[in-house]
């Protein structure tokens, strides 16, 4: 199964740039029969088979987790991303996507099912020697075998490049490892670990260490605040002795694997935060449609519908963002994979970084949003554990410290765009100083058609953050770094304009299909909304990057770029909601 996508040649981070090519953006309505059938089935497992086992599954029972892992096996959903011959099914990414996506509603066994496919497998998909492979993904695949990820340690977290595990060569080329590592997802019952240390306290790198060696012992479960049944255990190393084969990729190279396979957990984890969304829009929607007050249903007052229409929204543009980033994904690994090079993949991995970034980051925090709506929605009812509003609201506020916490995410944006600006990679700053003389008074783009407005706001803002991009080169140089403040607000603007860009793309070509009227609403709520938070930041920005008359300038032709034709949002949001209420959540 392959995805063909026009935007697949476009380089990461080009979404700054320029405007994405009509047409080229994939969406979900691009899903093919065989994607849907997919979804249906892990739908079907999840009602069917994890559901009657919620209790057991909440409650640390690691033999169901199991059990559950090698059904999913059995039918080939362990090895979507896993090679045919190494007994995957070899699928394409948007098939782990839609399986991400559809995995999401089974509580806890989800986070058990990610972390063994996502960053439990894929270093040894994408890294792994072929003797590596055969040895290790046929059992990952069928689900036999239960991969984890050791990266985290008690010192070291977000800054990974600090930890302290040591791997010293033994005389006989084998490798002794130390240390202790924190926060490993499935260690409770993992037969396989990725586990990165330093040779000799400097060379950062990857060793694959089986459960039953010598010297690995596994520590208590930790307690949680929500995802209760999900095992989480630090794992100490002492004196544990692994062959010489056991070293994933090469010496020294180990943070190539660690911040890669990352790259592609990130966008999972869009995936399955997405997940939950919908099922939170349908939660609050029946309830909203059952209680009463007043003497009328809950749904029946604009201020909820309100809430009903924004949560449909903020899902529609993550919708939009991460299946767009799974079209790119797709096109850029199917190539890597094609080319059978270890360095083509890691480029391949690398190059979308920054788009996996903002789908972490705008999928968890537009998550924590829903479900915080989703409580309120309940009233007194959403905080009693009775309801299942509560557990929603727990078990998503993980998702913006995992994977990287959204802290670093943004960091990261601003950052690797930066970067390959320097560096020629991408042509940031011809754009940005197009953005300054667009500023000083040239013409900025003219639109027609129904979707003018939005294709206007999207278009200023790229054209805002450009020019405030470029005016923190200008202002900090190589000491923009430290401005952790500047950078935060450079990455909300990219992630705006992302998202914006998204939903307008999604929107133009469904203009012709039967629910055109609903993605035209959906997608023009998320770009006023967006707009009016990137006028926000674009003016915060400007006074932060310019004083006196430079300040008042920046600002004032911020004010003139950022300026547009009002929206209507109290209107559209009714018919939103309306359409919410009649479909029984997510309209779209």
């Amino acid at each position: 199964m392959t995805v063909e996508t026009r935007e697949q040649a476009a380089p990461g981070g080009s979404f700054m740039t320029g405007p994405v090519e009509a047409g080229s953006v994939f969406t979900p309505e691009q899903l093919s029969d065989e994607h849907r059938a997919i979804r249906e089935a892990v739908t079907a497992f999840v009602d069917r088979q994890v559901a009657p086992r919620r209790e057991q599954v909440e409650g640390k029972d690691y033999a169901t987790h199991r059990a559950l892992l090698e059904r999913l096996g059995t039918d080939g959903f362990l090895g979507i991303d896993v090679p045919a011959q190494y007994g995957g099914a070899g699928l394409d990414r948007i098939s782990s996507l839609v399986v991400n996506e559809a995995i999401s509603t089974a509580g806890s066994f989800a986070v058990t099912y990610a972390a063994h496919t996502g960053i439990g497998t894929l270093p040894v998909v994408f890294f792994g020697t072929d003797a590596q492979k055969q040895r290790y993904l046929p059992g990952l695949a069928d689900g036999t075998r239960v991969g984890a990820y050791c990266l985290t340690e008690p010192a070291a977290g977000s800054d990974a490049m600090s930890i302290r595990t040591r791997a010293s060569r033994l005389p006989d080329g084998r490798w002794q490892l130390d240390g202790t590592k924190q926060f490993i997802t499935n260690a409770g019952f993992a037969d396989l670990f990725t586990v990165y240390a330093k040779i000799d306290g400097e060379q950062f790198s990857a060793f694959l260490v089986e459960r039953d060696t010598p010297g690995l012992s596994i520590g208590p479960e930790e307690e949680k605040m929500g995802l209760h049944g999900a095992s989480t255990c630090p794992i100490t190393l002492d004196g544990v002795v692994v062959p010489e084969d056991a070293l994933l990729g090469e010496p020294g190279k180990g943070h190539r694997i660690a911040f890669n396979v990352l790259n592609v957990g990130r966008f999972k984890l869009g995936a399955a935060t997405l997940g939950g969304m919908r099922p939170a829009l349908a939660l609050a929607t029946r309830y909203a449609g059952e209680r009463t007050a007043f003497g009328r249903k809950l749904a029946d007052f604009p201020l909820i519908g309100a809430k009903l229409a924004t949560i449909a929204a903020r899902t529609y543009a993550v919708e939009s963002s991460v299946y767009r980033i799974g079209g790119l994904l797709e096109g850029s690994l199917a190539a890597a994979e094609d080319a059978s090079s270890p360095d083509a993949i890691r480029a391949a991995l690398e190059e979308y970084a920054v788009e996996c970034s903002i789908a972490k980051v705008l999928a968890s925090e537009e998550l924590g949003y829903v479900v915080d709506e989703l409580v309120q929605i309940h009233g007194g009812y959403g905080y009693i554990e009775e309801y299942p509003a509560a557990g929603y609201y727990r078990d998503a506020r993980i998702h913006r410290i995992w994977e990287g916490t959204n802290e670093i995410n943004r960091l990261l944006i601003p950052g690797t765009l930066l970067k390959r600006a320097m560096t020629g990679r991408l042509d940031l700053l011809g754009p940005a100083q197009r953005a300054t003389d667009a500023l000083m008074g040239g013409d900025l783009p003219e639109f027609d058609g129904p979707f003018a407005v939005e294709q206007s706001a999207v278009a200023n803002a790229r054209t805002a953050t450009l020019l405030l991009a470029g005016a923190a080169v200008q202002r900090y140089g190589t000491s923009l770094e430290n401005e952790q403040e500047i950078l935060a607000g450079l990455a909300d603007l990219a992630i705006d304009l992302f998202a914006m860009e998204s939903s307008l793309e999604r929107a133009l070509p469904a203009s012709s299909a039967p629910s055109a009227s609903v993605h035209a609403d959906l997608a023009r709520l998320v770009v006023a909304e967006r707009s009016a938070a990137v006028e926000t930041r674009a003016k915060a920005l400007g006074a932060s990057l310019a004083e006196g008359d430079e300040a008042r300038t920046l600002v004032a032709g911020l004010r003139r770029l950022l300026r547009g034709e009002p929206t209507d949002r109290i209107a559209i949001g009714r018919r939103v909601a309306a359409s919410v209420i009649n479909r029984g959540g997510y309209p779209a």
